[in-house]
């Protein structure tokens, strides 16, 4: 089952009126079985998502301008900030994808010490990263206003979450 998150704007930080995907423990089947990052980065590709890469999430809010990005949470957990400083805090733990709409702030607030994640981008596309300095705010917000809707969800594929939620 997939669950909504919404954000509001936050200037400097735009959020997108398109809700925030939550999967609890939508990728637990793959994290028992050898090589987890590939199993899931396997998956996202299946399904469009590439450009992945194996890290966590970054310690201050941030956002990407052009693009959605997936973040798949294969070890540990953390207490992750959706919206900017004053939103709601989420909890994210082994298993749990996020899938996050242009625009949407995010920060780890707290992790455990083997908090490991996956995260990848529809067709490949490079991340453009916006910190809390945002020079042309209004041309930012137009650009992630432009990111269209893509082709497959993340996890569920071509008739999944994004299609019910996103259109």
């Amino acid at each position: 089952m997939v669950e909504t998150i919404y954000t509001e704007e936050n200037k400097p930080f735009p959020n997108n009126p398109l809700p925030v995907l939550y999967y609890p423990k939508a990728v637990a089947h793959l994290l028992n079985e050898f090589d987890p990052a590939q199993n899931v980065q396997d998956l996202f590709e299946k399904n469009g998502y590439t450009n992945g890469w194996v890290n966590g999430i970054f310690s201050y809010h941030h956002f990407h301008s052009n693009t959605h990005e997936v973040l798949a949470c294969i070890a540990g957990e953390a207490t992750v900030q959706l919206g900017g400083p004053d939103a709601q805090c989420y909890s994210f733990s082994k298993g749990d994808v996020l899938f996050l709409p242009a625009g949407v702030a995010h920060k780890r607030i707290d992790a455990s010490y083997d908090f490991k994640i996956v995260g990848a981008y529809p067709d490949g596309l490079e991340p453009g990263m916006q910190k809390d300095k945002a020079e042309d705010y209004e041309a930012i917000k137009q650009a992630v206003a432009g990111v269209g809707q893509p082709e497959n969800d993340p996890v569920e594929g071509k008739n999944g979450a994004v299609l019910k939620y996103w259109t």
